[in-house]
């Protein structure tokens, strides 16, 4: 006899369940009809720079880190570690 609560509140938890899961499940966005075309494709005459783009890019920080510890502010507390 203890059985029948247990049986009937599963019994009324299965349809709940059943009910919550078809709520979750919605259909998908519709695709757009037209998707975006892609670009062209780079062209093989343009010639490639004499300088590659990452020693171009080295070269750049070098100089900004330079400029950069140069300033009074930099070579202050560097000069004296531990101070």
């Amino acid at each position: 006899m203890k059985h029948a609560p247990v049986k009937r509140l599963c019994s009324a938890m299965l349809p709940v369940l059943a009910l919550s899961l078809t709520a979750c499940a919605s259909k998908p966005p519709p695709l757009p009809a037209a998707l975006p075309a892609l670009p062209p494709q780079p062209s093989l005459s343009t010639p490639l720079p004499p300088v590659s783009y990452s020693q171009t890019a080295a070269e750049r920080i070098k100089s900004w880190r330079d400029r950069l510890t140069a300033t009074q502010l930099m070579r202050g507390p560097s000069a004296m570690p531990g101070l």
